[in-house]
């Protein structure tokens, strides 16, 4: 059995995590709120990067996979539109001075950070990259503590994808949480009618807890100013399905505020 990360399979990301098209408006909007330059984290294939550029900002798209990078490029080209692309580590970046007046780190991709000196270092890289007016958005799945406590052994269906040249693909998964960590160990078992588990994807996605969330934001120096439930902005509340965090830098509005006097 092959084992990578899903990331260098971008052929395979793309088919299994589709466009959706309650993310792309709810990102797009809230990124034309401040208008301007964005930068758009662990942006992967561009599926958030290619419809911001399209709505008229200017974006940057950075993510730690140079596969995934190259996808996004061509995909960009394929659709005439412009994007600065860049290979960089979250959790620790320097984009030699420029600023963004929104950051956005979508689909659970913060759960890749998993220490505290990752969320740490994240944040304050985001602090030093946001403009004055600037915001951070990002979203974290709501923990689920019935799947928190399942059989780590027990595979479940993940779903069905139909790949150019492999056909009809079943994607199976086996998660194994470690309460000490936070951290779930997911793996994810692909197979087609004739190669059973050809390929196996290890994914480690931290889980976040309501009441901690603010605390990881402060840690970095940042304020978590606004969060809802779910991409249509509705309150967050005990049956959520995820957090959709809005978060500023209050150092910078108190500087721009002692210089402007607004």
């Amino acid at each position: 059995m092959e084992q990578n990360s899903l990331y260098d399979r971008p052929d395979l990301y793309d088919l299994l995590a589709p466009s959706d098209p309650a993310v792309e408006r709810f990102y797009v909007e809230t990124a034309c709120e401040r208008g301007g330059r964005v930068l758009d984290l662990a942006c992967g294939s561009g599926r958030l990067a290619i419809p911001l550029a399209r709505s008229g900002l200017r974006v940057t798209g950075g993510d730690l996979s140079a596969k995934m990078l190259e996808r996004a490029r061509r995909s960009a080209e394929a659709q005439a539109v412009e994007l600065d692309l860049v290979q960089l580590d979250m959790r620790n970046f320097d984009l030699s001075g420029r600023t963004f007046d929104t950051i956005i780190v979508a689909m659970n991709s913060v759960l890749h950070l998993h220490s505290p000196d990752d969320f740490t270092g994240f944040f304050r890289s985001v602090a030093r990259h946001l403009s004055p007016k600037g915001r951070l958005v990002f979203d974290a799945f709501f923990p689920n503590v019935a799947m928190l406590s399942g059989d780590p052994d027990k595979r479940q269906l993940v779903g069905a994808i139909v790949h150019d040249t492999q056909g009809k693909i079943i994607v199976e998964e086996t998660f194994r949480y470690d309460p000490l960590t936070q951290i779930s160990h997911v793996d994810w078992y692909w197979s087609t009618s004739t190669m059973k588990d050809f390929l196996k994807t290890p994914l480690q996605m931290r889980n976040i807890f309501p009441q901690e969330m603010p605390l990881l934001v402060a840690s970095g120096g940042l304020r978590l100013v606004e969060r809802f439930g779910d991409f249509d902005r509705s309150p967050l509340v005990a049956g959520s399905v995820r957090q959709v965090c809005l978060c500023d830098d209050p150092g910078i509005r108190e500087i721009t505020t002692a210089v402007t006097g607004t």
